[in-house]
């Protein structure tokens, strides 16, 4: 898909309502970037932090969503709508009622 050189990164969080392997905690366990290429970084917080990438939103919703207990909080306008499962995403305006 291609994409226009002003399209901007979305900024987002990963937030944790239920930590069921005990790793990560509950609250805000992570940050991430979705470039306007479709790629996601995402940045974990906590005692050993560390920064992995990902082919895409959804990719990070499968892997890290835990069955609907993690999700994702958006700051800024989706370079690709479509990329994520909308049952696990809030809106930049939902995210100060988390």
């Amino acid at each position: 898909m291609p994409t226009s050189a002003t399209t901007m990164p979305c900024r987002f969080q990963l937030y944790r309502h239920r930590d069921a392997t005990g790793v990560s905690g509950t609250g805000v366990v992570a940050w991430g970037t979705v470039y306007p290429n479709g790629k996601v970084s995402l940045a974990w917080c906590g005692p050993r932090p560390s920064i992995n990438v990902y082919e895409s939103l959804a990719d990070v919703t499968a892997i890290h969503g835990h069955d609907g207990h993690t999700q994702i909080v958006v700051y800024d306008e989706l370079p690709h709508p479509a990329a994520i499962d909308p049952a696990r995403l809030l809106s930049r305006f939902d995210a100060r009622a988390v």
